[in-house]
């Protein structure tokens, strides 16, 4: 979801607007955006666990002036699940001689994580999903005969729905937004298969006034609804939403095939309507 546009005078431009939405990223086969640049070597996309949740749950926090429930911060840490797919960005930070480290660049600090070989890795954004039900198609008839074989077990039609999706100001120039949007996708389209579960669409929900975040979304294959959701953001003004949303393509199975540059991408290893609701307009035009 997302909150209104920043402004010079804004005092909550980190929260409203985590990445920005000008910025030339990532693109896919099959997407109208342009071809995805590399993405920095110190980054690195992995799942969420017990030892980068208590960080994660910090930079919701910061980003996000609403409270989350615990069950939320334990379905991202379990295997992928229809209730709960999460990512979280790393930023493995080096020294390099002249240059400042990023997290001096900005008020916001990342929250640091051990790495391997004692370096310092800080949680600098995450995503989080869970997959919506559609309705069953008819059943398979079953074979007239005793000798005939029993058809396959069908797969189940699911939309994609993002909760949440934040990225650390000093970072969002960098196209990591993209890229935790691709690899959340990427994953999605690699494990529910395996439970028979079939991906059809990926949607969320963004405030009608903010048309930053919805162009956004529209340059990334995504279209806009011309329904507004009323009465969707209870404390702002217009309170409506417009649902963004786009049906899985060639290009994300591609980029199933094929992985994303400069990125290690993992496998795991819902929250309330009301808490999407003002979360997700939280996030930018992210979610949560």
């Amino acid at each position: 979801m997302s909150l209104p546009p920043r402004t010079r005078s804004s005092p909550q431009r980190s929260a409203l607007h985590p990445y920005p939405l000008s910025t030339s990223i990532p693109a896919k086969p099959g997407t109208n955006h342009s071809p995805q640049r590399p993405l920095p070597a110190e980054l690195s996309i992995i799942p969420i666990t017990a030892s980068t949740l208590p960080a994660y749950r910090r930079l919701i926090t910061l980003l996000l002036p609403i409270r989350y429930a615990d069950k939320f911060y334990k379905d991202s840490i379990v295997n992928p699940t229809p209730s709960s797919l999460a990512l979280c960005a790393l930023w493995n930070e080096t020294s390099r001689p002249g240059k400042r480290k990023r997290d001096s660049l900005n008020d916001e600090q990342p929250s640091s994580v051990p790495a391997a070989g004692g370096s310092e890795a800080k949680v600098i954004g995450g995503i989080q999903c869970r997959l919506e039900p559609l309705p069953c198609p008819p059943p398979i008839t079953p074979p007239t005969t005793s000798t005939a074989q029993p058809p396959p077990p069908q797969q189940q039609s699911h939309n994609l729905y993002i909760q949440t999706l934040a990225i650390l100001s000093p970072y969002r120039s960098l196209g990591l937004a993209t890229a935790l949007l691709d690899a959340i996708i990427s994953t999605a389209l690699t494990h529910y298969p395996r439970q028979n579960i079939n991906v059809k669409e990926i949607y969320a929900h963004v405030w009608e006034a903010n048309e930053e975040a919805l162009e956004w979304y529209v340059k990334r294959g995504f279209e806009v609804g011309e329904e507004v959701v009323k009465e969707y953001y209870r404390k702002l003004k217009p309170s409506g939403a417009r649902v963004v949303r786009r049906r899985v393509g060639v290009g994300d199975w591609v980029g199933v095939a094929g992985g994303w540059e400069g990125v290690v991408i993992g496998r795991g290893g819902g929250k309330e309507e009301d808490e999407d609701r003002v979360v997700m307009g939280k996030e930018g035009f992210g979610h949560g």
